[in-house]
C-alpha cells in the first residue's frame, strides 16, 4: 500500500513539474518537452570541441588529484591543508597545460628552458635532503612534479630542441653566475642547521634544503625574461599555453606563501631564530614572500587580459621597472 501511495505521489509530482517519463521508459521529458537520454548526453560528450574537452580533462583531472592529494595528506599527514593541496593541484595541472603545448604545438616558443632546468634541479635537491628530513607525503608529492617536470625538459632537449627559444632565454653562464652560485654561497652560510646523527650527510642535507629553497625562489625569472624579450619585440605576450603556465605559477606561489604565512608557528618560529642570531627562519620568510610577488604583476596584466577579451598580456612597463 505504502509502495502505491509513493508511485501516486511521484507521479502526480512529475505531472505538477512537467517533467514526464517517456513511453519508452528509457528517459525523461523536460518542462520544455525534449526527451533528455543517456545516449543524448553521451551525444553532446563526443561533440564536444577539442578546447571544451581539453577543459573537461583538466577539471577532472584537478579534482581527482584533490582527493588523491587530501587522502594522501590525510593518512600520512593525520590532517588536511586544503591550501596546501590546492597549491599542488594548480602546479600540476599548468605542467599538464605545458605538457600539452609541447604535444599539440610541437614547439618550445616562448618557454624558458632555463627555468625547467633550475625548476628540476631544486626538485632533486628537496627530494634528497627531505626524504632523510621528513620523509613524508611533501617528499612524494615533489617526485611527482619532478618526474613531470623532467618529461618537459626531455622534449625540450630531445624532440623539440629545434624549437627553443634560446636568443631570448638566460645564457647558461648567466645562469650559474647570477642564480646558482649565489644560491649555494647563501646556503653554505644561511641553512636550517638541523642536527642530525648522520655525519657530513647531515650538513649536506641542511645545505641541499636552503639551496633548493633560494633556487626555487627566483627560478621563474628566466622564464619572465623570455616573455618580456618577445614583448619588447612585438609590444604584447600572447595569451596562449605559456603564459597559461606561468600564471598557474603564479596562483601557486601564492597560495604556497599563504599556506606557510597562516600557520601558526610560521612568525613564532622566525622570531625564535632570529633572537637566537640564526638568519635562516628570516631568509625563509623573504623567500616566500619574494616568490610570491616576483610573478604578482603578471598574474594582474594576465588577469586584465582575461576580462577585455584581448587574449593579449600587456606587461612591459612593469617589466621594464
Amino acid at each position: 500500500g505504502d509502495c502505491l501511495r509513493w508511485r501516486g505521489w511521484r507521479a502526480s509530482e512529475m505531472e505538477r513539474t512537467g517533467v514526464q517519463r517517456t513511453s519508452s521508459g528509457s528517459g525523461f521529458m523536460s518542462p520544455l518537452g525534449r526527451r533528455v537520454t543517456a545516449d543524448q548526453v553521451l551525444t553532446k560528450l563526443k561533440g564536444a570541441s577539442k578546447k571544451e574537452a581539453a577543459l573537461g580533462a583538466l577539471i577532472f583531472t584537478s579534482v581527482g588529484l584533490a582527493l588523491t592529494y587530501g587522502v594522501i595528506e590525510y593518512l600520512l599527514g593525520g590532517s588536511i591543508d586544503w591550501i596546501f593541496i590546492f597549491m599542488e593541484v594548480v602546479h600540476f595541472s599548468g605542467i599538464l597545460i605545458l605538457i600539452r603545448k609541447l604535444l599539440k604545438e610541437k614547439s618550445c616558443e616562448g618557454l624558458s628552458v632555463r627555468t625547467q632546468e633550475l625548476t628540476a634541479l631544486y626538485l632533486v635537491a628537496r627530494v634528497f635532503a627531505g626524504a632523510l628530513f621528513e620523509g613524508n607525503h611533501h617528499t612524494l608529492l615533489d617526485i611527482l612534479t619532478l618526474v613531470v617536470t623532467c618529461v618537459v625538459l626531455f622534449h625540450m632537449n630531445t624532440t623539440l630542441k629545434h624549437t627553443v627559444d634560446y636568443k631570448h632565454d638566460m645564457s647558461r653562464k648567466t645562469q650559474v653566475l647570477y642564480i646558482l652560485v649565489p644560491c649555494a654561497v647563501a646556503a653554505f652560510f644561511i641553512n636550517p642547521a638541523v642536527k642530525m646523527e648522520l655525519g657530513p650527510i647531515s650538513w649536506v642535507c641542511n645545505m641541499l634544503w636552503a639551496f633548493a629553497t633560494y633556487v626555487e625562489a627566483i627560478s621563474v625569472f628566466p622564464q619572465l625574461m623570455v616573455m618580456k624579450h618577445i614583448s619588447d619585440e612585438i609590444g604584447y605576450f600572447e595569451r596562449k599555453s605559456t603564459a597559461d603556465y606561468v600564471f598557474a605559477l603564479g596562483i601557486t606561489r601564492f597560495f604556497g606563501c599563504a599556506s606557510w604565512l597562516l600557520q601558526p608557528a610560521t612568525f613564532t618560529y622566525v622570531y625564535t631564530m632570529t633572537l637566537k642570531l640564526r638568519l635562516w627562519g628570516i631568509a625563509t620568510l623573504i623567500s616566500e614572500i619574494v616568490q610570491t610577488f616576483i610573478l604578482a604583476d603578471f598574474c594582474y596584466y594576465y588577469i586584465k587580459s582575461v576580462a577585455d577579451g584581448s587574449g593579449l598580456v600587456r606587461f612591459n612597463a612593469v617589466m621594464s621597472a
